[in-house]
């Protein structure tokens, strides 16, 4: 008997160590979650954007319109990434930060085609983000994110489920709101692994067009998100040159099998200049595999224009190395690359009707101090 009771002390000893110890990882958890977010919130800003009264029939009555984005300081002078939908066609982009202060800000610079854009505010020594690495990345990984929950700084936490290579995306479980397009996602070392770019609606029919983070619909289980290598090369480009330049290869492909298989090549274009001829399975690109059309297209795009290319070619069953001088997209060519569904506020007639009710609280306001 005496032995029982040792033994159950014993076991009831572990039991609670082990409570204990599991605890203990759940706060120094919640403690590491709390550090980011703390470390991170004067980095982040809410952005709303005016609009005019949109020549539509479902437009309203109510005046300008104005929408919600959200953004992050990546450069102490005043440098402000987030996309491209949360400032395009605006008339006037207003800038909220952390500690409540309301600016203005000027458009640096808009990229359509990956849907990134840098705004900028008139300050100096502003808080920033540290950018990471989104090449280590991976599936399972936990992702933070801060938006601006219309109005609010409020943090989702979820974890990348899919990473899209081809497409140079990948995708996180959150639940967010639409206002926050442009949110930085922190990895686990604190530090910015993307931003977030969009969802698609869970409620639209096959066939349909995505709705967008300015779009109707029920709130998403995910998001998309775009990497920050990607994103700060194209903010860089936007602060150096006010644009983005993308490569021009000057081929057609499509996928035969599990090829990339040339079907055209453009006269007067790099591809023909460097001997590339249609019936070409192209193997590599700058020394990365090709996983398909969509995968060589990203790549060459991102390319800078005047630099030497090596693509990998097998002709005829022999493979060779064929180097080009790529070229520069041409503006027609890159209006034609935008995305079909392009982001626009189509909830339009909501921030209308805000924009009204808020006009008529001041005027009742008014109404009320003249009485007195």
């Amino acid at each position: 008997m005496r032995s029982l009771c040792c033994a159950m002390a014993l076991c009831l000893l572990f039991v609670g160590r082990g409570w204990t110890e599991e605890r203990s990882l759940l706060c120094r958890l919640e403690e590491e979650i709390a550090a980011i977010l703390k470390d991170n919130r004067q980095s982040v800003v809410r952005i709303h954007t005016l609009y005019p009264p949109r020549a539509r029939a479902d437009s309203g009555p109510f005046g300008s319109v104005f929408t919600h984005g959200t953004g992050f300081i990546f450069d102490p002078q005043g440098y402000i990434l987030t996309i491209e939908a949360a400032i395009a066609d605006a008339d006037e982009i207003r800038v909220t930060l952390a500690s409540g202060v309301q600016v203005r800000a000027s458009l640096v610079g808009a990229d359509p085609i990956s849907g990134i854009a840098v705004i900028r505010v008139e300050a100096e020594n502003l808080p920033t983000v540290v950018v990471g690495d989104s090449q280590n990345i991976k599936i399972g990984h936990y992702a933070l994110l801060l938006g601006n929950d219309f109005g609010n700084l409020v943090p989702a936490v979820g974890m990348v489920h899919e990473i899209y290579r081809d497409t140079d995306l990948f995708q996180v479980s959150a639940r967010v709101q639409s206002s926050y397009g442009g949110a930085p996602v922190f990895c686990g070392n604190g530090r910015v692994g993307g931003m977030v770019w969009r969802y698609e609606d869970p409620i639209r029919a096959v066939g349909q067009d995505n709705s967008s983070l300015f779009g109707w619909g029920s709130m998403p289980s995910s998001v998309f998100v775009i990497p920050v290598n990607r994103a700060m090369r194209v903010a860089r480009a936007l602060v150096a040159h006010g644009q983005m330049a993308y490569g021009k290869l000057g081929v057609e492909v499509a996928l035969r099998g599990n090829e990339v298989v040339v079907v055209n090549v453009q006269a007067n274009s790099p591809a023909t200049e460097g001997g590339i001829q249609p019936g070409d399975v192209v193997l590599s690109y700058r020394g990365r595999a090709i996983g398909g059309p969509v995968h060589l297209k990203r790549m060459v795009l991102e390319s800078t224009p005047g630099e030497t290319a090596t693509l990998g070619i097998r002709r005829k069953g022999q493979v060779v190395a064929i180097q080009v001088e790529l070229d520069q997209m041409d503006s027609a060519a890159l209006i034609a690359l935008r995305p079909a569904s392009r982001v626009k506020p189509e909830d339009a007639a909501v921030y209308q009707h805000i924009n009204y009710l808020q006009q008529e609280v001041g005027r009742l306001q008014q109404i009320l101090h003249r009485d007195k």
